[in-house]
């Protein structure tokens, strides 16, 4: 066992991830701070970014300080190289839907409560996991993956199948980004500009909607930012150059940078929402940071899929 910069970097990332999107759980389910957000599509979007840190990364450290796989079994290998790309499209579209839901709250704000009731967001959100799934499926039985001592973790190894995971990226991916480039390019309208300013001047316990959408905006840049320089490093290797003789930090870094995303959500809500720090405080408003009101179990099933939206 041995201690090293990759085994910083992989567990204090780990530890990062699990810590913040725990803390959001727990605002989301034991507090009523988070109206203006669609408490569906961020739970989904916190549960891909938690799974992330909890089935995924631990494993990344373990082989940091053992410079080996923590199993010496291909298909376990293979199984977790496919839940990072599970989470990775579920994290897209649950991002997307927030988008679509800030979208129709302030530009039809008279059809966004029966557009998106809780029943109906849980129906896209199961088909956005199921999508990130499905995508997934065909390959597991392949066993088309490997264990990259570069990275410290299992990468999915396209192989023969190259032309399968282009085409089928493209079309399980191309609805969530379309949705999030047509709804985030709202936000630079005149029409936002004038609902923006409705809501600051008359739909007071609403004001926090534009905001929150401008925050899904940059989560959603930030997103872009952090995981294109990893894409265009896998595909300049897949079509261009062998990427083996690379600097294996070249590799770590970019993949870590980008993994690290499921973590740097918290700073923005902490930094831009008002209602977020606000149920950060009422969470541990008590010695024992529990919620006064959290003591029957159905109510924390029930704030998961409330959702609270302006008239």
């Amino acid at each position: 066992m041995q201690f090293n910069g990759e085994s910083l970097v992989t567990s204090f990332f780990t530890i990062a991830i699990v810590v913040t999107n725990t803390l959001v759980l727990l605002v989301i389910a034991w507090t009523e701070a988070l109206r203006n957000i669609n408490k569906v599509f961020l739970t989904s979007l916190t549960l891909a970014d938690l799974c992330v840190g909890i089935f995924i990364t631990p494993f990344a450290v373990y082989s940091t300080f053992s410079n080996s796989w923590i199993y010496d079994d291909q298909k376990f290998c293979h199984f977790v190289a496919y839940l990072l790309a599970i989470f990775f499209i579920a994290g897209v579209y649950s991002l997307s839907w927030i988008s679509v839901d800030h979208y129709l709250a302030i530009r039809k704000p008279q059809h966004h409560k029966t557009a998106m009731t809780p029943t109906r967001s849980l129906c896209w959100i199961a088909f956005a996991w199921l999508a990130a799934v499905s995508f997934c499926s065909p390959p597991l039985f392949t066993e088309r993956a490997s264990y990259y001592p570069e990275l410290f973790m299992c990468s999915i190894d396209a192989g023969p199948q190259k032309p399968y995971f282009i085409t089928a990226g493209i079309l399980v991916m191309f609805p969530a980004v379309l949705a999030l480039m047509f709804t985030n390019a709202y936000l630079f309208t005149k029409s936002f500009s004038k609902k923006r300013l409705m809501y600051e001047t008359i739909l007071i316990d609403t004001a926090t909607r534009p905001r929150n959408y401008f925050m899904n905006f940059l989560i959603s840049i930030i997103f872009v930012i952090v995981w294109l320089p990893w894409f265009v490093l896998q595909g300049y290797g897949a079509f261009v150059e062998d990427l083996r003789y690379y600097p294996h930090k070249v590799h770590f870094y970019l993949l870590w940078l980008a993994i690290g995303n499921s973590s740097y959500k918290f700073i923005l809500y902490v930094s831009m929402s008002a209602d977020f720090r606000r149920g950060l405080r009422q969470l541990c408003s008590r010695r024992d940071c529990r919620c006064p009101d959290c003591t029957m179990p159905e109510n924390i099933s029930i704030n998961f899929v409330t959702v609270h939206s302006g008239k």
